[in-house]
């Protein structure tokens, strides 16, 4: 008995000591556009006979630091909602056809991106016989929406010009060492999968410099931010954090294999759809399902 309280005592020391953490960097990530606003406000108002060019210019400052508050909020209220098991939309979900939206919406706001699409082959398989199709899942198609887009926005923002992203879509089994479970050059915050789960998955892959092994260790971190400082300003450090806690929430994984040199893959294995269901039911998740139609709109 005494065990048992000394490891509670314990769990709750290192919970509350990840808040205290979290509140800080909440709090830091927060004062900086809030820094900016203030600034910007007090010069406009200090300064009613400025320039219409510098009033523009500090107009547009104040705009851009309110949308980065937005976001950040956004994304914090996010991370609240799946930390407290929100109420699961869960519906059959074609991968391929979210897939193939995901990248139409994201080659939009990179046009000057190369994004491929193709068939994920199980690695006991022959390569040369994947072929493209519907891969059903089951889960939340909102959620399932979110973490393809921030791995597709993660790729095209944070590799060099010229990188090419390749997202593929499949089947495969988890075996021992292999896709789903925790090993050398493979990072993830998930629990690993069953050995022999059938799984669909989702790889988005680039060919670009890759993380080394202190970065891929703490992607998946809240408000880390790997590479340049420049790069790091691109976003809050929260992505990826948001997409592997909604992964779990649906049943799944989202891991990371990369090494210096050679490019970074993301991948989201998630049950099919005959696993889920029959996990969905038995923890009391799952309300009466549609037909089998897929969900998505075609590519």
């Amino acid at each position: 008995m005494l065990d048992r309280l000394r490891t509670a005592l314990h769990r709750a020391e290192a919970s509350e000591q990840r808040l205290r953490h979290f509140l800080a960097d909440a709090g830091h990530e927060l004062r900086t556009p809030l820094t900016s606003l203030q600034g910007f406000a007090e010069l406009l108002v200090q300064e009613p006979e400025m320039s219409p060019e510098r009033r523009h210019e500090a107009q547009q400052l104040i705009v851009r630091n309110a949308e980065r508050m937005s976001r950040l909020v956004d994304s914090l209220s996010q991370l609240a909602k799946l930390g407290d098991v929100p109420a699961m939309q869960w519906q059959p979900v074609d991968l391929l056809s979210l897939a193939a939206d995901s990248i139409a919406a994201v080659a939009v706001q990179h046009p000057d991106r190369s994004i491929g699409l193709g068939a994920l082959a199980d690695t006991e398989g022959d390569p040369h016989e994947a072929e493209l199709d519907v891969v059903d899942a089951l889960g939340d198609p909102h959620q399932l929406t979110q973490i393809l887009s921030n791995l597709l926005t993660n790729a095209c923002v944070h590799t060099p010009a010229g990188t090419h992203v390749r997202v593929r879509v499949g089947t495969l089994r988890i075996r021992p060492n292999g896709q789903g479970t925790d090993g050398e050059g493979r990072t993830s915050v998930n629990p690993p999968l069953a050995h022999g789960t059938l799984v669909c998955a989702v790889e988005v892959a680039d060919d670009g410099t890759g993380l080394a092994g202190s970065d891929a260790r703490r992607v998946f971190e809240r408000f880390y931010r790997a590479g340049s400082a420049q790069r790091a300003a691109a976003g809050s450090g929260l992505g990826l954090a948001i997409a592997s806690s909604a992964a779990e929430a649906n049943g799944g994984r989202l891991e990371l294999d990369t090494r210096p040199g050679a490019g970074c893959t993301f991948r989201l294995l998630l049950p099919n759809r005959s696993t889920a269901a029959s996990t969905a039911h038995r923890d009391g998740r799952t309300p009466p399902l549609p037909p089998a139609t897929a969900v998505g709109v075609s590519g």
